[in-house]
């Protein structure tokens, strides 16, 4: 028999193709079982993120201050012979009356109401509340101003109307009411 020449490296090219074989084996598996990890993960925040309510950490104060209530003047009647409207009490006891209805009817924490704002008031002549209106009218106003019509309707008593010439007649009056809101975030307190 012959000898054959053997490489004495040839040991170390296997046994190093060995490691590679063994090195790429266990590399991908940890990256298969990265990925099932990370997929598992996902589904746990998934499921996390569905059952937990977001809270609106905001809050809202508003202030106002009614200006008064003003007689609109009424072209057919002179002057001299005109007498306005009242309501019983006077205008402290309505102004009144009517901050306490705001109070009762209006969620003050889902408005952010800034400026002038006013209420017209037909008022009959028999003293009877016939028509409101609010305005102005700006861009999300109208669930507050319904808010604000609400709360001058639901003072209800009757006025003593207006008179020309000693007889009741219809009259229109307007109330001025300047709103002020300041809106912060309590979330870290």
């Amino acid at each position: 028999m012959k000898d054959r020449f053997i490489p004495s490296n040839f040991s170390f090219i296997i046994f190093t193709k060995s490691n590679t074989m063994k090195s790429i084996l266990f590399s991908l598996s940890l990256l298969i079982g990265s990925f099932s990890f990370a997929q598992a993960n996902n589904d746990v925040e998934e499921s996390m993120n569905i059952d937990i309510p977001m809270m609106d950490a905001t809050a809202s104060s508003v202030t106002y201050n009614v200006r008064g209530v003003y007689q609109i003047k009424d072209a057919n009647c002179n002057p001299s012979d005109f007498k306005s409207l009242r309501f019983p009490g006077g205008t402290d006891a309505y102004i009144k009356a009517l901050k306490e209805k705001l109070q009762q009817n209006v969620n003050w924490n889902t408005y952010t109401i800034n400026g002038l704002f006013f209420v017209k008031m037909d008022i009959t002549k028999d003293g009877v509340l016939s028509k409101v209106e609010a305005g102005p009218k700006v861009a999300n106003s109208e669930p507050f101003l319904k808010d604000l019509k609400d709360a001058a309707t639901k003072v209800n008593k009757t006025w003593i109307p207006a008179k020309c010439n000693g007889n009741p007649i219809d009259s229109k009056a307007i109330l001025k009411i300047d709103f002020s809101s300041m809106t912060y975030d309590n979330a870290f307190n």
